[in-house]
C-alpha cells in the first residue's frame, strides 16, 4: 500500500479493515501530530462524528495514555464517508475497540472502531492488534519517504529550501493566485560583492556568510513564505497573499536586517555584508514562472546598477 499522506494511507487501511471487522466508524488520532484525528464512516452514519464522538477518543486516549486529554484540541485532518451503507438502529458509538499504534518503540497514535451493533468479539481484538502493527509499520516508511523527500528539496549548506523545490512550488503558487485572484510577489536577491569575500577569506567563511546570511533573512518571513537558493549566492523568496506594496515592506524589513548583521572571521575580523533585491508580483497575464523570474531578476540587477544594498520594485 503506497499512500501520498497520513489521511490516504489510513483511509486505504480502514476500508482494508472494514471486510474483516464490520464497524460504523473508524478512526485514527495521532499523537505526534497535535492530536490530530482521521475518520472514516460508513454512508449515513456521518453526523455521529460529534462532540460526544470526540469525548470518547478523549476518553480511550486517557485509558492508554496516563495523561489528562480534557483540555487538549483534537483536529479533525481528515474525514471521509467511504464505508458501504448500511441500515442501523440504535446507537453508532455504543461498542468500541482500540488499538495504539507503536512506531519505533513509541506510541504514535490510537486506532478506535465503533459500531452499533453487537460487541467487539476477541478475534476482532486479535485482528484489529495486527492491523494495528501493519499500520504502525506503513507510517514509519511514509514518514521515512518524507524525510528523504525534505532532504531532497533541502539545500545542504543553509537548510533552506533548494532551486528544485522553488521550481515545482512557483507555478503552483502562481494557478493558485490566478484562480483565486490573490496576489503574489517575489524577491530575488544575492550578495553584493560575493566573489571578494571568497576572495578575501576564502570559500570556507564564504559558506559561513551565506548561512549567517539565510538565518537573518528567516527571520524576517512568515511561515507561508517560501525561501529557497536559487543558486551560488542568488536567493528567491515567494510571498503569498502579498501585492508590491507589501513585498516591498519584506524588502525593507530584510535589508535592515542584514545591514545589522556582523559575522566574525577567524583573523578576528569581522564582515558586514550587503544584499541587492529584485521584488516582482505576479500579474494575470503571466503563462509561465519564468516571466515572474525574469521581471524579479531585472529588477536585482537594476539593484546593482543603481548602487547596490538596496531595492528596486
Amino acid at each position: 500500500m503506497r499512500a501520498a499522506s497520513v489521511g490516504d494511507l489510513l483511509s486505504a487501511a480502514f476500508r482494508a479493515l472494514h471486510g474483516c471487522v464490520p464497524f460504523d466508524i473508524g478512526a485514527a488520532i495521532m499523537l505526534e501530530q497535535n492530536l490530530e484525528l482521521h475518520v472514516i464512516t460508513r454512508h449515513g452514519a456521518e453526523s455521529a462524528v460529534n462532540e460526544r464522538f470526540i469525548e470518547k477518543i478523549r476518553s480511550t486516549l486517557g485509558t492508554i495514555i496516563p495523561v489528562s486529554f480534557a483540555k487538549s484540541d483534537v483536529v479533525v485532518a481528515s474525514d471521509s464517508a467511504d464505508l458501504p451503507a448500511e441500515e442501523a438502529e440504535g446507537d453508532i458509538l455504543q461498542e468500541s475497540l482500540s488499538a495504539a499504534l507503536h512506531v519505533e518503540n513509541r506510541t504514535a497514535g490510537i486506532l478506535l472502531l465503533f459500531r452499533h451493533a453487537r460487541p467487539f468479539e476477541s478475534e476482532e481484538a486479535q485482528l484489529l492488534e495486527i492491523f494495528a502493527a501493519q499500520v504502525a509499520m506503513l507510517l514509519a516508511h511514509l514518514q521515512a519517504r518524507e524525510q528523504i523527500q525534505d532532504l531532497a528539496d533541502t539545500d545542504d549548506l543553509t537548510g533552506i529550501r533548494n532551486k528544485r523545490y522553488f521550481r515545482k512550488q512557483l507555478p503552483q503558487e502562481m494557478e493558485r493566485a490566478r484562480v483565486y485572484s490573490l496576489p503574489l510577489s517575489l524577491l530575488m536577491f544575492d550578495v553584493d560583492d560575493f566573489k571578494d569575500i571568497n576572495d578575501s577569506f576564502g570559500h570556507t567563511i564564504g559558506d559561513v556568510v551565506l548561512s549567517e546570511l539565510c538565518g537573518a533573512v528567516r527571520e524576517t518571513l512568515r511561515p507561508p513564505d517560501l525561501f529557497a537558493r536559487f543558486g551560488g549566492d542568488e536567493f528567491a523568496i515567494i510571498l503569498p497573499h502579498t501585492d508590491l506594496g507589501g513585498a516591498c515592506a519584506v524588502a525593507d524589513r530584510i535589508l535592515d536586517k542584514v545591514r545589522q548583521l556582523t559575522i566574525p572571521t577567524d583573523e578576528e575580523a569581522a564582515i558586514r555584508c550587503s544584499i541587492s533585491i529584485g521584488v516582482a508580483d505576479y500579474h494575470y497575464g503571466d503563462n509561465v514562472a519564468t516571466e515572474l523570474i525574469r521581471r524579479a531578476d531585472e529588477k536585482l540587477y537594476l539593484s546593482k546598477r543603481q548602487g547596490k544594498n538596496r531595492y528596486t520594485a
